[in-house]
């Protein structure tokens, strides 16, 4: 009997050994996984062509409010760049028809800088209803919190997502005007 129970406590012991290898190779997984969706993230942020499809937005002094991507993004292809606020809720259309606005324009003083694993990339973008000044920045994963401020407005907000390369991702622009 005593070799039966010394046989089972081994046994349970030999488990619990497997299942804390399996943690640490999923552990280990899943920071390679990060690790190639940050490289990923910023290749796209260097050649400057990316889609930021928002999971959250913030107004000054406000909590997280929990958005559609499809209608709260950020894109960046080159020189062009469209920012888009909507509402799936709600009865005003807004400017962009979607419950919100869309500034869609060119970029300028486009920065790009490294400090260990985090990337910031600013610009200025300018469209037909207004300027605002935009500040990505990128830690470790695919992750990216995006700060906007309204130049002429005074209206900043932040918006948080996954940095996607374009295509990757389903997005719905509202008119400009």
């Amino acid at each position: 009997m005593v070799s039966i129970t010394m046989m089972l406590f081994c046994m349970s012991l030999m488990n619990s050994f497997s299942q804390k290898e399996s943690k640490q190779e999923r552990k280990a997984r899943e920071a390679q996984e990060q690790e190639v969706q940050y490289n990923v993230a910023k290749k796209a942020m260097y050649d400057t062509a990316f889609l930021i499809p928002a999971q959250t937005i913030q107004f000054k002094n406000s909590s997280l409010i929990p958005v559609l991507g499809t209608i709260n993004y950020l894109q960046l292809d080159g020189n062009n760049s469209v920012l888009q606020i909507g509402s799936e809720i709600g009865s005003e259309p807004g400017l962009n028809k979607l419950g919100g606005i869309t500034l869609k324009g060119n970029v300028s003083n486009l920065k790009i800088s490294e400090k260990k694993n985090r990337i910031f990339l600013t610009y200025t973008l300018t469209g037909l209803i207004g300027t605002a000044r935009i500040a990505v920045s990128l830690t470790g994963s695919n992750i990216v919190n995006i700060d906007i401020d309204g130049m002429f407005s005074g209206r900043a907000f932040t918006m948080r997502g996954m940095l996607v390369n374009l295509g990757e991702s389903k997005t719905f622009e509202g008119t400009e005007f």
